[in-house]
């Protein structure tokens, strides 16, 4: 979460159920043709997909899933009375952000996420005064930037692991402010980037430019702002494509269920996890250098956790409240109270990087007991089992095997870069990994998405 002066990434998820004026078939060994093939339905795909169109240019998108939206994902199918986002769950920088504009465009109203209106337990229920906290967060800022001026002067990138441990070493914190500053890594960063600080480069860890105006929260499903992008759209559900062959002349891509397309272009949309995954052959190879970048982003886990109580037994102002629970304090750490937002008596709990996978790889019953653990020490009181739970799973999922990008280690922003650009005039890429000012955010997305179909129009049809 976003709380200091840190900049906000979101997560990237849209969802929803099946548009049916978008279904077709899911064809088995069936052949068709078009002008460009758009492989993902998510909010990138559909951006590039809603600009083409309305060029005049005819469009296939092919989705594994069986809903538009990828890693936007707003689930009905739970006892709660409104929609739950299990990927993106905010607009991140309202300002002059265009998925703002789709939801106003769509007639939400945007409430505002005020991270003011939150507070740290420790375990046993007591809280960290304002004061302590102020004092922690100057820490953690002398602390970052004494980081940052040592990672300066390595030979080489590290980890932001090394350059914090060192910085924490250079100013001779105290065991106990060590602790509160690495959990305050945790939470201000290893959360905000669905990565360790062993993962994460010292030197671009924090790189793309601000977020500006706030995130807001909107009610009714994030899913709701896209499908109108999608409507009337050629979508292919349930087809996974596996092979792109590809020359200066167009594509031919074929799917896990046999389908055959032919087009002169191709905008591929997919999450950088199926990249590097290699579940897609390319014939001939992608080049080395877009093969270096697709290693050396990195895609991270951000795993969330939805429980629906009777009633709130929180403080039900708060919007965000974290659980400092020492060693276990890397588990069930952040949580938001959708009370505020949705009148639901509901809480979100995430968890992130190497606890993520192993949050999601337990049973849906052993995560409500660990859930109701951490909470019940948090609040200092026995806390109710949930009545329901949802668990997104995200570094599970076969179409993403993760949540967003983040800078590893030895990336650069120039590897965003050169993963997005085209490659023999015929294949174009999109999505929030290649976004170089706002990755792993719906804007980031979205402006790929757009971006691309602007250069697969400038690249023009043959005929």
């Amino acid at each position: 979460m976003n709380r200091s002066n840190l900049k906000r990434r979101g997560f990237v998820k849209l969802c929803g159920g099946a548009i049916a004026s978008m279904l077709l078939n899911n064809s088995y060994g069936a052949s068709c043709s078009t002008d460009c093939i758009i492989v993902g339905a998510g909010v990138s795909g559909l951006a590039a997909a809603d600009y083409l169109r309305r060029k005049g240019w005819n469009v296939t998108i092919l989705e594994a899933r069986e809903r538009i939206g990828g890693r936007v994902w707003s689930r009905t199918d739970w006892l709660g009375k409104t929609p739950v986002e299990m990927g993106a769950s905010w607009i991140h920088g309202i300002f002059e952000n265009p998925i703002t504009e789709l939801a106003q465009k769509a007639g939400f109203h945007l409430m505002a996420f005020d991270y003011d209106k939150s507070v740290v337990f420790n375990s046993g229920g007591s809280v960290i005064s304002k004061e302590e906290m102020l004092r922690i967060r100057s820490d953690f800022k002398k602390n970052l930037k004494s980081a940052d001026s040592w990672a300066e002067k390595q030979a080489m990138d590290l980890s932001l692991r090394n350059s914090f441990s060192a910085a924490e070493r250079e100013l001779s914190w105290s065991p106990e402010e060590i602790a509160q500053l690495d959990f305050r890594a945790h939470t201000e960063i290893e959360h905000e980037f669905a990565a360790s600080l062993e993962q994460l480069s010292a030197f671009w860890w924090d790189e793309g430019k601000d977020l500006i105006g706030g995130d807001a929260f909107i009610k009714g499903g994030l899913n709701t702002i896209f499908e109108p992008l999608a409507r009337g759209q050629d979508i292919r559900f349930g087809q996974a494509v596996n092979r792109v062959v590809h020359d200066s002349t167009g594509v031919h891509v074929t799917t896990e269920k046999g389908l055959e397309v032919t087009a002169q272009k191709l905008i591929l949309t997919v999450p950088l996890g199926i990249l590097k995954g290699g579940s897609i052959v390319f014939e001939p190879s992608l080049p080395d250098d877009k093969n270096r970048a697709i290693r050396r982003i990195g895609f991270g886990n951000y795993q969330k956790t939805v429980l629906l109580y009777e009633d709130v037994f929180w403080n039900k102002d708060l919007h965000l409240f974290d659980w400092n629970g020492g060693s276990k304090g890397k588990d069930w750490a952040e949580w938001v109270n959708l009370y505020p937002f949705t009148g639901e008596p509901a809480l979100i709990a995430f968890n992130t990087a190497d606890a993520a996978y192993a949050v999601e790889s337990m049973s849906d019953d052993n995560i409500a007991k660990a859930a109701t653990e951490a909470l019940s020490s948090a609040l200092g009181r026995q806390a109710p089992p949930p009545k329901d739970i949802l668990v997104s799973r995200w570094g599970h999922d076969p179409h993403s095997l993760g949540a967003y990008s983040f800078m590893g280690v030895d990336a650069t922003p120039r590897d965003r870069v050169t993963l997005g650009k085209s490659v023999g005039g015929t294949l174009f890429f999109a999505g929030e990994a290649v976004s170089k000012n706002y990755p792993a955010t719906m804007r980031g997305a979205y402006e790929s998405g757009f971006a691309a179909a602007k250069q697969c129009l400038d690249a023009g049809l043959c005929g």
